[in-house]
Formats: structure tokens, sequence, C-alpha cells
């Protein structure tokens, strides 16, 4: 956002002009020169100009911008998460397995929702439904919006789209869904680590934050948790476990154990699945599909 400031001097006072007349003079750039006399002001401030514009907050890896936080519904707006490990009630700490975290359920509320169906977008992003999700067969929506669950009726006008891309129709074309060629990228070619960040005194928030290999360094995936520095933090892309919603409810499991992000493409040849991001503290897993009825964590990139 800029700021257009004028400098002047203000060779005269208000309380005590006598009986002179005083004008001030602004000169701006390009030479043009403007009188007023000291009569007419009533005072004088510096206001910001335009309206203020949001800008795009991403971390490179491997050429592609991915963008510092999840895809989030915050009470009437759509934004990038505050920080990279944030989401909507989380679980603090780490579950020991499976079976444990499947247990463990957060409800979403009305009016923070960060888990979202594959492929809905406008008056059915927020669905819960199982019902509701968009189905078709190797359709990139990378960047696209649908008047249809089928993709078959592609729209540009964001106010009559219904399926398609979340982040690209909630960000209004400045972030789309990650291509399935850079979620792989970014899992075979990624040093990622897991570990932990810590908030509000003591509150750990588990993750792999992934980054370039260095030099002299392949690509890998370290299970041994560690404890995430801002400095750490600031070199990469963290991903939260965030978990997924199940059961045709807004009952998120896994979190504090998963997390599972969708690409812009489904699986193979099936309608239900989509090719995703998953990991946990096992490892990193790209060739999955996740359920589209399921509400998924989106992480975005920048759209160029």
């Amino acid at each position: 956002m800029k700021k257009y400031l004028y400098a002047f001097i203000l060779s005269f006072t208000f309380t005590t002009l006598s009986a002179q007349t005083y004008k001030m003079k602004i000169a701006k750039k390009g030479g043009e020169v403007v009188e007023i006399p000291a009569d007419d002001i009533e005072g004088i401030s510096f206001e910001t100009s335009g309206s203020s514009q949001s800008t795009t907050q991403y971390v490179t890896l491997f050429g592609v911008k991915w963008a510092t936080g999840n895809l989030q519904y915050d009470k009437g707006t759509w934004k990038i998460a505050d920080h990279q490990w944030d989401y909507f009630k989380p679980r603090y700490g780490i579950h020991r397995n499976s079976t444990e975290a499947y247990n463990h359920t957060i409800m979403q509320a009305d009016d923070q929702i960060d888990h979202f169906n594959f492929g809905v977008c406008g008056s059915n992003a927020l669905t819960y439904s199982a019902a509701v999700y968009g189905n078709t067969t190797k359709k990139d929506i990378a960047g696209k919006m649908y008047t249809d669950d089928q993709f078959l009726n592609e729209t540009t006008d964001f106010s009559q789209a219904t399926f398609g891309d979340i982040a690209y129709w909630a960000t209004k074309g400045q972030y789309r869904l990650p291509r399935y060629t850079e979620i792989q990228d970014l899992a075979q070619r990624g040093k990622w680590q897991f570990g932990y960040v810590i908030v509000d005194g003591t509150n750990r928030i588990y993750g792999y934050l992934v980054t370039e290999p260095g030099e002299g360094e392949f690509p890998m995936t370290i299970r041994f948790p560690k404890a995430l520095t801002s400095e750490d933090l600031s070199k990469g892309l963290f991903l939260p476990c965030a978990g997924s919603r199940y059961d045709n409810t807004k009952a998120v499991r896994y979190a504090g154990y998963g997390g599972y992000y969708f690409s812009s493409i489904l699986f193979g040849e099936d309608k239900d699945y989509a090719c995703s991001l998953t990991f946990d503290n096992d490892d990193v897993y790209y060739t999955n599909g996740e359920n589209c009825r399921c509400g998924d964590s989106i992480r975005p990139v920048v759209a160029e």
C-alpha cells in the first residue's frame, strides 16, 4: 500500500496572520504548483491513497510459490491463515497411533472452517455434506470454476461459480489449488523434517517442515520430531497435521496425527478420490487418493 505524502514547509501560523494574506504553496512533482489561501485551511492531515490491497505471501520451493498458510473461512472472511501452522481448534501434542487419532474428534464451527470437500466453491464452499463434491475424471481444475459438479460448464464469473478450484474462487484469483505434479515435486525432491511449533507458551502443533536440500544433501524424510524455530520456519514450508473431516458431519479426526491436502485433479479414473499430499509421523505419501466427500486442508499456491 503506497502512501502519497507532499513535503512542504509551513512558514506561517494561523493564529497571528495580521492583515496580510498568506497562501500555502504545494509544489508537485512535474512542476505543478497548487496555492491555497490560508483562510480556507481548516486542518492538515495525511491520508493513505486508494483502497488497501491484499498481497500474496509465499515461500518458493522448486519454482512454485506456496502460500504461507492454509485456506480459511474466518467469520465471514476468506483468507490465508495468519501463520503456517494455524488451523482452527488445533490438537496440541501428538497421537500415538491412528486409532487414538481417529477417536479424537474436533467439531468445526459454522463460522470458522478450514477443511473443504473436493471441487466445491461458491454457495457449496462451506458444505460438509458427503453428497456435494466435484466428480469427473482427468480434468485439472487449478484456476478454474464451474457451474456444475461434473466440471463441464466453465465460468469466469465468481458470483456464478458453485464448483471448481476453491482457492482460486475464495481469493478472487490470487491463489489456486496445487497441481499434482507440484505435489510430486514437493514430496520427491524436498527435505521433510517432522517437528512442532511451540505456541502460547508450551503448546505444540505438529507437522512437517519442507525445504530444498542443501549442497551435498539428498531428498529425505526425517521422522524424529524437532522443535522448529522461527528461523527454521522462515526457510521452508510448514504443513500442520490438521486432520480430515469425516462422516458427513463437521467432525475433524486425525488432527495432531496426519495432514491431508487436496491437489487439483482426481485420482486416476476414480470419481470419488482426489490426488492428494498426505503425511503422518511415519511417512510422506503422494500416490494416495483422498475421499472427495471428506473435508481436507487446502494449501494454495500463487496463481501466475
